[in-house]
């Protein structure tokens, strides 16, 4: 049986990393590097023989999917924002992928949305969404392996894991009253498992929050829309951003 030659590949990774020399900047959150600047896209492409090998950031990798083919295609200013083991995200404006002077932009997870102390997020910082509301911190706040845990216990009336998930579902609310204000988007796309399994509780408190506060013009033009394209979102647009990169396209997501 005949080997299909490798035109081209993608790879997503928790950021900070630079997209156009395929180096992971640092190495915080992916486990077994330990170097900073690491030439991930370099090394892959050597394994497989010497194809080009794009590498981006996860959530932008998502963005580009969704904004191509999933539930962002047709927008030129969608934010893509996944809750799931973490909480990121990534923003288009006017049709491009806004990346920052570092190429840190779209870091959602990391805006401050509360003022207790206590609530320390691994980045350092407190009061970010995602320590109040990635499932791996509700995991370990409540004491439980998984926040599958957390949300059935929820269900039938455990004070406790009911407290911790109104406290996500507000920190959340916040992140996109802030969204919908200050960026105007189109759509919000909100992917990842949490997002996925339990979408009472991540995007109808969203939804609910935009209508109540969210200035009435900008809450008026955007809409909240669950990710098309799932678990695969980030696979999905990786294929895509290597098939575009290697083709000399996708110019809006560089």
């Amino acid at each position: 049986m005949a080997v299909g030659v490798v035109a081209a590949a993608g790879l997503s990774a928790p950021g900070p990393l630079d997209h156009q020399t395929g180096v992971i900047l640092t190495t915080q959150n992916i486990a077994g590097f330990v170097d900073a600047n690491f030439p991930l896209a370099a090394r892959v492409a050597a394994g497989l023989g010497g194809p080009p090998v794009f590498l981006d950031r996860d959530t932008v990798m998502a963005a580009i999917g969704e904004g191509t083919v999933g539930a962002a295609k047709g927008a030129r200013d969608f934010v893509y924002l996944t809750v799931s083991t973490g909480v990121g995200g990534a923003i288009v404006s006017g049709g491009r992928m806004v990346r920052g002077a570092s190429n840190t932009a779209g870091e959602l997870g990391h805006f401050p949305v509360g003022m207790d102390r206590d609530v320390r997020c691994r980045c350092g910082s407190f009061g970010c969404v995602e320590a109040y509301a990635a499932g791996r911190n509700l995991a370990e706040a409540y004491g439980v392996a998984d926040a599958s845990i957390v949300y059935a216990k929820a269900a039938v009336g455990d004070p406790r894991a009911a407290a911790l998930i109104a406290r996500a579902e507000a920190a959340l609310a916040n992140l996109v009253v802030g969204i919908v204000n200050a960026l105007n988007p189109e759509r919000i796309v909100v992917g990842g498992s949490v997002a996925e399994h339990e979408p009472a509780h991540v995007i109808e408190p969203m939804r609910r929050a935009i209508a109540e506060r969210a200035f009435k013009v900008p809450a008026g033009a955007v809409r909240i829309v669950p990710s098309a394209l799932a678990g695969d979102v980030s696979i999905v647009g990786a294929a895509l951003a290597a098939r575009d990169r290697a083709a000399g396209r996708g110019q809006w997501f560089l």
